[in-house]
């Protein structure tokens, strides 16, 4: 490799790690394989790399001179395996089981980790495969929790996440041993979910970015993220830092990809620059209880499947050039139930959509709904949309009907325009 390279090695290709948590579960046999999740996002020339990722991995000793395992078995005193694993990187994040022989890895075994010394995952990264794979440094320390490595996941488990008193590198199984981050109890979820989940999130500030991927969750099981519905300020998840506490620096609260089975429940988003929750990829999730403060969308969805229930956004972002409610987009499926959006650029905008909503105030926004080659519906009980400069915008072959005399117009400058290609009906 051209030494111009190894030295720009560092700035060309970067990882921030969430978490690498092991979860040993459910041996009944020494030889039994088990996995771990590694996720992180990596950049390529200063900018997160989106595409497919080529990776190497081997678990080695603390001065990396053993090599435990590798995804292909090569690996010897800590060398580069021979092999690699793909994985695509969305915006620069990326998450891997090691340890997956379905994806080409060859399979871990428990007794792997009954060395003495602690064990280490290094890692190699490729982002093409016309170029040399960079080893990412430093090696990174593998976690056993004692409690939950030990779990069997035959019944429903508990985390808990407190900002003020956790550590991520607790365990999460009490409150006394809580972690400190959301983000950190997500990741030592296992890939395939057998039972249900819950992450208790103690009262508090948490100051992320959560990404919310890579777990199948089976057998009608649910992962919730619990904060406290009867105070959901109580649970604050910021895109602001502690030092400019109503600046934001982050993105989303949540991001949510290709995941389903997930429930978001008591709990405040705030401060964030494009939207307090994001849903994308055919997720399917529900959201209770949540109320979105200075943030310029408060749900934005894209071909997925969402349940708002009570959700309150009355406080856009300063500055925004449009702040929304919830936006709805590519052939998603969104039910509002007992929900209210108030002080807004638009309350609701919905594009290749079908939406169901129930009993929801919209109030004081430039437009109450905007519906663009899409199906709402406002369903019983009473949905009210008042004093908005326009009530309702109907565009582009949309279809809305109020069914049964659930929809008020009241006080608005304009109730309704539409385009001549729409249907409506009941209002």
């Amino acid at each position: 490799m051209d030494a111009s390279i190894k030295r720009n090695a560092k700035a060309l290709f970067f990882i921030t790690w969430a978490a690498l948590i092991l979860l040993l579960a459910n041996f009944a046999q020494a030889s039994q394989q088990v996995e771990f999740n590694y996720n992180g996002r990596v950049k390529h020339n200063g900018a997160p790399f989106d595409g497919t990722g080529y990776f190497k991995f081997a678990l080695v000793s603390q001065n990396g001179q053993i090599s435990y395992w590798s995804n292909d078995s090569t690996s010897a005193a800590g060398s580069e395996p021979s092999g690699y694993i793909t994985s695509e990187v969305i915006d620069g994040f990326f998450n891997v089981a090691i340890g997956d022989t379905l994806i080409g890895m060859d399979p871990l075994v428990p007794t792997v980790f009954n060395e003495d010394e602690r064990i280490y995952l290094r890692v190699w990264f490729c982002h093409d495969l016309g170029s040399s794979f960079q080893r990412l440094n430093p090696d990174r320390r593998v976690v056993n929790p004692a409690l939950l490595g030990q779990q069997t996941f035959d019944e429903d488990i508990t985390l808990y996440v407190d900002a003020d008193n956790g550590d991520d590198a607790n365990n999460g199984l009490t409150t006394d041993t809580a972690k400190q981050t959301i983000q950190a109890a997500w990741d030592v979820i296992p890939p395939l979910v057998r039972k249900s989940i819950t992450i208790q999130v103690l009262p508090g500030v948490y100051r992320e970015m959560l990404t919310l991927t890579g777990k199948t969750v089976v057998g009608g099981n649910t992962i919730s993220i619990i904060g406290d519905s009867s105070d959901p300020t109580s649970v604050v998840i910021s895109g602001a830092d502690e030092g400019a506490p109503g600046m934001p620096v982050r993105t989303y609260g949540f991001t949510i990809l290709q995941q389903r089975s997930v429930m978001i429940q008591g709990c405040q988003v705030a401060y964030c620059n494009t939207a307090g929750i994001m849903v994308q990829d055919q997720s399917q999730i529900e959201i209770h209880d949540v109320i979105a403060f200075q943030c310029m969308q408060g749900v934005n969805s894209g071909s997925s499947k969402i349940t708002i229930v009570n959700f309150e956004m009355t406080e856009g972002l300063t500055g925004a050039t449009v702040t929304r409610g919830v936006r709805s987009n590519a052939y998603s499926i969104i039910n509002i139930y007992d929900s209210c959006f108030a002080n807004l650029g638009e309350g609701m905008n919905f594009s290749n959509t079908h939406s169901n909503i129930f009993s929801t105030e919209i109030d004081n926004c430039g437009e109450g709904v905007v519906s663009g080659f899409s199906f709402v519906r406002f369903r019983p009980d009473q949905n009210t949309i008042s004093n908005c400069t326009l009530g309702m915008s109907i565009l582009q072959a949309s279809s809305v009907m109020a069914l049964s005399s659930s929809l008020t117009l009241t006080g608005n400058t304009t109730n309704t325009y539409k385009d001549s290609n729409v249907s409506t009906a009941g209002f």
